[in-house]
């Protein structure tokens, strides 16, 4: 009778190893699903947890979704982010161009996160602002404005009206893709000229 080969051994992961983990599954699942209809169950299988062991990790599953949101706003700010030594004029319409590209890829979970910090979710709405306000820090730098009260407002408006006018084209593109870019860039360039 032959020995069947034993097992490998388990490696017990760290907690921050388990919760960056349980964090990527939920941005595994991001294209798909907006965050707030993750499922704890259907997470906690992938990482081949229990869903006891998963609030091991995360008291509630606000604080799960807070960190997945966060982690999915540091790395679109990452993906936005212009490579050092680009010129201005490259970094303003590659950041337009990189954002384009993000909602046309995650459309549904953009536009929950969105709506999710207009709709009052406070834990959604501290990941938004916060993302929000470094986008307008890296505009003003990008633009070689100075950061003052006045032209934040003007970025800040600009944004918005970018992060509709996108999530609507993205759904139903009523112009292509360089037209909606030019546009972007044109409603950019008078509000941040005045």
């Amino acid at each position: 009778m032959t020995a069947s080969p034993a097992e490998p051994p388990r490696l017990r992961r760290s907690a921050d190893d388990r919760r960056a983990q349980l964090v990527r599954i939920g941005l595994e699942l991001l294209p798909t699903t907006p965050v707030q209809e993750l499922t704890i169950d259907e997470v906690a299988r992938r990482a081949g947890i229990s869903r006891s062991l998963l609030f091991h990790y995360f008291a509630t599953k606000r604080e799960y979704y807070t960190a997945v949101t966060r982690a999915a706003a540091d790395l679109l700010w990452e993906h936005l982010l212009p490579r050092p030594g680009t010129s201005p004029e490259e970094r303003v319409s590659g950041m337009l161009d990189r954002y384009v590209g993000w909602v046309e890829t995650y459309r549904e979970t953009h536009l929950a996160f969105v709506r999710g910090a207009a709709g009052g979710d406070p834990w959604v709405s501290e990941v938004y602002e916060e993302t929000r306000g470094r986008l307008v820090e890296a505009a003003l730098d990008a633009l070689g404005l100075p950061d003052d009260a006045r032209r934040r407002q003007l970025i800040l408006a600009w944004f918005a009206f970018t992060e509709d006018l996108v999530g609507q084209w993205a759904l139903e593109p009523t112009m292509s893709r360089d037209e909606l870019l030019a546009l972007l860039r044109d409603v950019l360039d008078r509000l941040s000229a005045r």
